[in-house]
């Protein structure tokens, strides 16, 4: 018998998309990078990754529509890695507010530290707001450890936590086969039952 496909399929961010995302992130965030910082990682940072997670399942639309016309309505999220020799960065990470909750950042980031140790990288690190524990939660799941406070980080005059995974080595890389193959098992089950 075949397996179920999951309903969400991540890939590279394209030219074509960055419209997309750049007004996904005035939703998303209080302080969203400009049109012209992903115009600069997509096409002049050789250390960047970028990554999207679209649609794959349309049937998922019909109780979650957020984009009203074409390629859009499959764009549900994005992340962001920069490498830099043994280091690897998230330097960004967002989920269209309608389809929160359904482990898309979780995937998102898989994807991201899947490429890292495509990369490889020794360690990770990011920022995240102290006040977003869901963030927190997810990043402390995969490993990463608050490292310090950065006081006033954030434009709004937020603090960021500095947090950091590390060693990125061999027992790690099994567990990320794992955190797979249990989140695939959750977005299999998800489209089996929406689509009932």
């Amino acid at each position: 018998m075949k397996k179920a496909k999951i309903p969400y399929h991540v890939r590279r961010m394209r030219a074509g998309d960055i419209t997309i995302i750049a007004a996904m992130e005035r939703q998303i965030f209080a302080e969203p990078w400009p049109l012209s910082a992903y115009i600069q990682e997509l096409y002049f940072n050789p250390d960047a990754h970028y990554f999207v997670v679209e649609l794959a399942d349309m049937r998922l639309l019909e109780e979650r529509h957020t984009w009203k016309a074409g390629h859009a309505a499959l764009l549900l999220g994005y992340i962001g890695l920069r490498v830099m020799g043994t280091e690897g960065h998230i330097s960004t990470l967002g989920v269209s507010e309608n389809w929160r909750g359904r482990g898309l950042g979780e995937l998102l980031l898989l994807s991201a530290l899947d490429e890292a140790v495509a990369c490889g990288v020794d360690a990770i690190s990011l920022e995240v707001r102290v006040l977003n524990e869901v963030a927190q939660a997810l990043y402390s799941k995969y490993g990463f450890t608050i490292l310090r406070r950065l006081t006033r980080y954030y434009r709004d005059g937020e603090d960021a936590y500095l947090m950091r995974l590390a060693p990125v080595n061999a027992d790690y890389r099994r567990q990320l086969v794992q955190f797979r193959q249990v989140l695939h098992t959750r977005l299999r089950l998800e489209s089996t039952v929406k689509s009932v």
